[in-house]
């Protein structure tokens, strides 16, 4: 896929201006957005070392801003492989601004947060950047 660098930093970017990760101190967030017929959903976590604070990303005088960008990045993906994915992980670490962006297109339940699965999916959706 060829999604230009510009598009990337504006995405990172405007996930450094969420009101969560603007007011929490963290090392390393994810956060996993959900695609569906009309609307965009997400849900995520902060990561300070052992502690974890639950957490959604939006801009608080913009809520649908970093939604809307990612709704114009799903159809930049799909022109470029005609397929739209259906969930997004972003993650980020705070000491280099390295961040990692995995799309899903068919497994609706792969990155799923849901209060019976929250411990497990915390922990799996740690990013780790090597």
């Amino acid at each position: 896929m060829n999604i230009p660098s510009e598009k990337l930093i504006e995405i990172a970017t405007l996930f450094l201006e969420c009101q969560r990760v603007k007011e929490n101190q963290w090392t390393e967030f994810s956060f996993v957005f959900e695609f569906g017929e009309g609307h965009v959903s997400n849900s995520g976590f902060l990561y300070d070392g052992d502690e974890v604070t639950p957490a959604t990303a939006k801009i608080k005088d913009y809520p649908v801003l970093l939604g809307d960008t990612l709704l114009t990045l799903r159809e930049l993906v799909y022109n470029e492989c005609g397929h739209n994915f259906i969930q997004l992980l972003f993650q980020m670490e705070s000491e280099t601004n390295r961040f990692k962006i995995d799309f899903e297109f068919d497994d609706s339940k792969r990155w799923k947060i849901t209060p019976s699965n929250m411990f497990e999916m915390r922990e799996k959706l740690r990013p780790v950047f090597d």
